[in-house]
């Protein structure tokens, strides 16, 4: 497994009318977590289209248990729990950082592998190598 800490606070335009953070948010937080994981990694989403592989979200779900408000701060673990073989998925979990046991959220995208012309591949080498060599980190 891989897991990743990405840390943020929440901003006053993520806020709805409710005083908590909209769901659509949570999102776009999944995607910044995600990103920051696979450079902290070592392969960028640039890199892997200069290869002509994209990743697309092909599937994706969202549970939300408590609704954080403006300028909380939250970490999004993400987590890479079983090695891809036509898809990946990435699962989110959402808790405060001064609380981990508290879960916000959870979520979960999968990842398809296609060339730039959208057709399918597999999993590529590069991506299979740095999971290889990190499996099992805490970063």
């Amino acid at each position: 497994m891989i897991s990743f800490d990405y840390h943020f606070k929440v901003r006053y335009k993520d806020i709805d009318q409710m005083g908590v953070m909209y769901y659509s948010r949570y999102y776009e937080y999944f995607e910044a977590a995600r990103t920051d994981m696979m450079r902290a990694l070592g392969l960028t989403y640039k890199a892997l289209e200069h290869e002509g592989i994209m990743m697309p979200v092909v599937h994706s779900e969202s549970d939300y248990f408590h609704g954080p408000g403006f300028d909380d701060h939250l970490t999004c673990i993400t987590e890479v729990r079983e090695f891809p073989k036509g898809k990946m998925e990435i699962h989110y979990t959402l808790v405060p950082d001064d609380d981990r046991k508290m879960i916000l959220n959870q979520g979960k995208t999968v990842h398809a592998f296609v060339k730039m012309d959208g057709k399918p591949t597999r999993v590529p080498d590069s991506l299979k190598h740095i999971l290889e060599n990190n499996w099992g980190s805490n970063e």
